[in-house]
C-alpha cells in the first residue's frame, strides 16, 4: 500500500508562499477524494477551497489525472507511514499482527476505499496498487511465525484480503450487525493460524 513507484508527476514549489498554497490543494484534493471518490475531484472545487487559481494548479500539475497522483502519492506517504508505525509495534503473535494490519486500514479506509475503487479504471492506479499490495503483503509475510515461506504468502494475502474486503464493503457486509474491530481480529487470526497450521 505504500510508497508508489513511479516519479512523482508534480513541478515542485520552490517559495514558502507557494509551498503554503500547494499544501491546501493536497489537503482538499485528499477531503475531495476521500468523501466522493475520483468523481468528486475537480479542478475547479479543489482551487476554490485551497484558495488558488487554475492557472496556479495547472503550473504544477498535468490536469485532473496529474492532481489525482500528487494526492494519491502525498496519502499514500501518510499510509506508509502508519505502516512503519504499527507493524514495528507490533506483537510476536499472529493476533497482533492481524491487528496491526486492520488498524492500518481502518485508519485510512475512506483514502483505500476511493483508491481501490479508481483502480478498476485506471492503470496506472492499478500498477502501483500491485506493487505496493505485495510489498506490504511480503512484510506481513516476513513477520509471521514458522519458516515455510508458501504457507506466509498465503496467510499474508488473506489478511490483506480481508482487509480490503472490509474496507470497501464495510463492517456489515457478513452480518446484520456490524463486526468490530475486535472480532473481526478474532476471525481473521484464528484463519490464519489453521493456514499456517498452528496449533495442529
Amino acid at each position: 500500500m505504500t510508497h508508489p513507484v513511479a516519479s512523482s508527476p508534480v513541478r515542485q514549489p520552490r517559495q514558502a508562499r507557494s509551498r503554503a498554497g500547494w499544501e491546501r490543494v493536497l489537503a482538499a484534493g485528499r477531503e475531495l477524494l476521500e468523501s466522493g471518490g475520483y468523481e468528486a475531484l475537480s479542478v475547479s472545487e479543489v482551487c476554490r477551497r485551497a484558495g488558488i487559481t487554475a492557472p496556479s494548479l495547472y503550473a504544477r500539475v498535468d490536469g485532473r489525472a496529474g492532481l489525482f497522483r500528487a494526492v494519491y502519492e502525498d496519502a499514500m506517504r501518510e499510509v506508509g507511514e502508519t505502516e512503519d508505525e504499527l507493524l514495528s509495534a507490533a506483537g510476536e503473535s499472529v493476533e497482533d499482527l492481524v491487528a496491526a494490519v486492520t488498524e492500518i486500514f481502518d485508519r485510512h479506509a475512506p483514502l483505500l476505499r476511493a483508491v481501490i475503487h479508481r483502480a478498476v479504471e485506471d492503470p496506472w492506479l492499478l500498477q502501483q496498487g500491485s506493487t505496493t499490495s505485495r510489498r506490504l503483503q511480503n512484510r506481513i509475510a516476513a513477520a509471521l511465525p514458522g519458516s515455510d515461506l508458501t504457507d506466509a504468502l498465503s496467510a499474508a494475502r488473506l489478511i490483506y484480503t480481508e482487509c480490503a474486503f472490509r474496507t470497501i464493503y464495510g463492517p456489515r457486509f457478513w452480518t446484520d450487525e456490524p463486526e468490530s474491530a475486535a472480532s473481526f481480529t478474532a476471525r481473521v487470526t484464528v484463519l490464519v493460524e489453521r493456514a499456517l497450521r498452528i496449533g495442529a
